[in-house]
């Protein structure tokens, strides 16, 4: 079965957000609920993501490369940050 590209996520409160999954087989998690590195989606989300070999990826403001510690997430981004990462990683 092929992978949806779009995917909610919301757990009451806790990990309200969404998963996105690119042609390139790279998926982003952009999550803005009380437990996560963000103000509840105010005004940031955290963002996470990997790679389609299950490889957590981080974005150092210009590319994106692989970390080892697969727990690392890219906290408090804003709206522009958050539509960067989705079209930088689109295109990795």
């Amino acid at each position: 079965m092929k992978n949806k590209a779009f995917k909610t996520t919301t757990e009451k409160g806790y990990n309200d957000g969404f998963q996105m999954t690119f042609e390139n087989g790279c998926t982003i998690s952009v999550q803005f609920g009380k437990h996560n590195y963000s103000d509840e989606g105010e005004t940031t989300a955290e963002v996470a993501a990997w790679d389609n070999q299950g490889n957590w990826l981080m974005f150092d403001g210009e590319k994106w490369f692989e970390i080892e510690d697969g727990s690392d997430v890219i906290a408090h981004q804003s709206s522009g940050e958050v539509a960067k990462l989705i079209y930088t990683l689109s295109q990795w």
